[in-house]
Parts: structure tokens; C-alpha cells; sequence
């Protein structure tokens, strides 16, 4: 295969469709004919981003000189596992997803679902909401490109701009119908939970790994983490028990209905778009109490999320070492500032002192010379040394 003359590169975090349009553009042509070119035919181009079929990205990597991981991490089939368990839908895959953590409940509260057709954060096929973040798609010349993540309910915020993704109801790839006929939303900015929650999952996404005040973890751990919070808060008051206590304070302090409203359990990957946007803010002040200790998580890992152990010291304290011969050196110096307290105003002290430090003078005068010169300056008074102040003396 030859290259195609002209491909820009991916941004961090794109869609593969994202970018085979943006490829397309160059070329005045479409993503279609792109692929067609590759030697496939798909009604539906956008399911690239979920699955591409065999050898696509081989292919792909061969025409443009990108590297094959690099357009695999482009898809929701390249973020398994770490995002995604096993794409396909499986009965059981819900359980193994969402009940290997706990964080707010007890182990064991949560009873085992099985849940039809199930995917961790893809929506059903009827389900997809798809976001965007204004200012990108207003800073990027059509066609902009579009995040994975804008079509899967994971965030809520854009990690560049710190603002609110939007709902967007145009076709996939045409944002610029959103500052030209639509007029556009403008951008409204995230609290401060929910940047730093979003920070967090992309972190995850593009570099394998999270930062936690007390861990790092890798990103599988992360997501799982994640979705355990939401399912958490999602849980019946029958499954929570004595211990709704803890979501229901989280959806107050959220300003927002217990469970996001919802009557019948649901699969947060089925609930509405303003019950997955309620239920990802009441997560990120979930995450925010357990931080600040406002809230005790009662779940195995909800000390990932406690603030680290206080190792600071007081500045006018020595430093304590365990090291076993500096400690027995600090209890002699400790014991002899006492002695030497003691004889201050204790003659007899003051003798046994005088004769220890001069046990081993032998001849030599000059050591009892510079012993009395040390008593002097210690504030000892020398009188104490006299035979006369011995309260023995016949």
C-alpha cells in the first residue's frame, strides 16, 4: 500500500472517525471513500469508533505512518480492559464489573445483577448521548476533531478547557454548525470535584495510570472505581439498608433526588442524559467528601481516596530517628543534661560528677584543670567539689 499523500496527526484522546475525517477533508473526499480505499464497505462509518473490522487498523497504520496502538487507543475496543472488560455484552459481565470494589458501602451490601446486552459505559445502541466541548469545536476549523470520550457518558468536563461538555444533537463530526446556524452554547465551567474527577479519568485514558493522595493506580483500577461509585449510588434503599445514610448525604450535598430520581433500578449506562450527568456529579462530590474526611466510606478502597498521613514535625522538636545506635547515644545525652541540671544546685551530684569525668586523668593535672574550666561555664559551683560540702564527712 502506498501512503496517502497527506494525513494530519491524531490529537490526544481523538475518535478514529474523528480522525478519518479530518484525513478525509485534506482530501476533499469522505470518510467513505476512505475507507473503501482500504478495501472495506460499512453502512455506518461511526461504528469505527466502537470496532473496526479485522485488519482496518493495520491497513490505516500502512497508509498513514501512525502507529497501530496509537490508532487502536482510538477505539472503545482499544480501552479493553482497562476501560471495558470484554466488549461483546455479557449477562454476568455487570457483577464482575461493578462488585470486585467497594467504596462507600460495606462489602456484601450490593446483591449480584445480571444485566442483558451490558457494556461498561457504552450506552445501549438506542442510548448514545453524544457531548462536545464548546470552545474546542469553536478554536478548531472544521472539521474539529471530537474526543472518544465525547460519546461515551464517562465525563463532564472538557480536560483542556475545564468546561461543561454540552449535548449535542448534530451529526457526528459537524460541530461547526453549532457557532454558525445553531448559535452554540456558551461554555459554562465545572466545580472544582468535578475537574478534579475528570483530570483524573483522563489522566487514566492517556497515560495508564492515576494519581490518588495515597496511590497511584492503573486505569483499570480507576474506572472500576468509578463505575463502583455510581452503582453505589445508585443502589435500592433495600440493598443500602441502615447505610443509605451515606448516599443520601451525598445526593443532598449534590443538590440533587436520591439515585438521580430514578424509580425501577437501572443500569447506569441505561438511565436518561440528565441522570447520568446527575449521577457522575453526585461521584465527583462522593470523591470530594471522602477526600476532605467529611464523609467516612465504609468499602475496602475508600481509603485510596483518604488525604496522605501528616508528615510534617515541629521544627523546635529534634528529630526522632530509629536507628537504635542514634537512640542509645540520644539517652546518654538526655541522662547527662539531667546530671548536669542536678548538680547545679546538688553538691554531692556535683562530686560524682567531677569524679567521672576525671577517672582516667592518671598524672595528668591538665585534665582536672579543664574539667573545673567545664564545671564553670555549666554554672557548677566549684565550691560544691570541696571535702566540707560532703554531707558524709566525719
Amino acid at each position: 500500500m502506498t501512503r496517502w499523500p497527506v494525513h494530519p496527526a491524531p490529537v490526544p484522546g481523538e475518535a478514529l472517525t474523528s480522525w478519518l475525517r479530518r484525513i478525509a477533508h485534506r482530501h476533499g473526499a469522505e470518510v467513505q471513500d476512505l475507507v473503501l480505499d482500504l478495501g472495506y464497505c460499512l453502512s455506518c462509518p461511526e461504528d469505527l469508533d466502537t470496532v473496526p473490522p479485522e485488519g482496518f487498523i493495520d491497513h490505516l497504520a500502512a497508509r498513514t505512518g501512525a502507529a497501530t496502538d496509537t490508532i487502536r487507543a482510538m477505539t472503545l475496543n482499544g480501552q479493553t480492559p482497562w476501560l471495558l472488560d470484554q466488549l461483546q455484552p455479557a449477562a454476568q459481565a455487570y457483577t464482575t464489573y461493578t462488585r470486585q470494589l467497594t467504596v462507600l458501602l460495606p462489602p456484601g451490601r450490593r446483591r449480584d445483577r445480571a444485566v442483558d446486552h451490558w457494556r461498561p459505559w457504552a450506552p445501549t445502541d438506542a442510548g448514545w448521548q453524544h457531548r462536545a466541548c464548546p470552545l474546542c469545536t469553536m478554536e478548531s476549523s472544521p472539521p474539529c476533531p471530537y474526543q472518544l470520550t465525547w460519546l461515551v457518558p464517562l465525563m463532564l468536563s472538557c480536560p483542556v478547557h475545564h468546561c461543561r461538555l454540552e449535548r449535542y444533537n448534530g451529526p457526528v463530526g459537524y460541530h461547526d454548525i453549532w457557532h454558525t446556524s445553531l448559535g452554540g452554547p456558551a461554555p459554562r465551567p465545572v466545580n472544582a470535584a468535578i475537574r478534579r474527577m475528570d483530570e483524573r479519568t483522563w489522566q487514566a485514558l492517556t497515560t495508564g495510570h492515576v494519581a490518588l493522595p495515597r496511590h497511584r493506580v492503573h486505569a483499570g483500577i480507576w474506572f472500576r472505581l468509578l463505575r463502583t461509585l455510581l452503582d453505589e449510588l445508585g443502589a435500592t434503599l433495600t440493598e443500602c439498608g441502615t447505610y443509605g445514610r451515606l448516599t443520601r448525604e451525598v445526593w443532598e450535598r449534590a443538590g440533587h433526588p436520591v439515585r438521580a430520581g430514578q424509580h425501577p433500578w437501572r443500569p447506569y449506562e441505561h438511565l436518561t442524559d440528565q441522570q447520568q450527568t446527575q449521577s457522575l456529579e453526585a461521584a465527583a462530590t462522593a470523591i470530594h467528601l471522602l477526600e476532605t474526611r467529611v464523609l467516612a466510606g465504609l468499602g475496602h478502597e475508600a481509603a485510596l481516596f483518604l488525604p496522605p498521613p501528616n508528615m510534617t514535625r515541629d521544627p523546635g522538636r529534634p528529630h526522632q530517628t530509629m536507628d537504635p545506635t542514634a537512640l542509645r547515644w540520644q539517652e546518654i545525652k538526655d541522662s547527662l543534661d539531667a546530671t548536669v541540671e542536678e548538680a547545679r544546685t546538688t553538691p554531692e551530684t556535683a562530686r560524682q560528677l567531677f569524679n567521672f569525668c576525671t577517672m582516667y586523668r592518671g598524672e595528668d593535672d591538665h585534665i582536672v584543670r579543664e574539667v573545673r574550666g567545664s564545671f564553670t561555664k555549666l554554672g557548677i559551683p566549684l565550691e560544691y567539689l570541696s571535702p566540707m560540702n560532703d554531707p558524709h564527712r566525719l
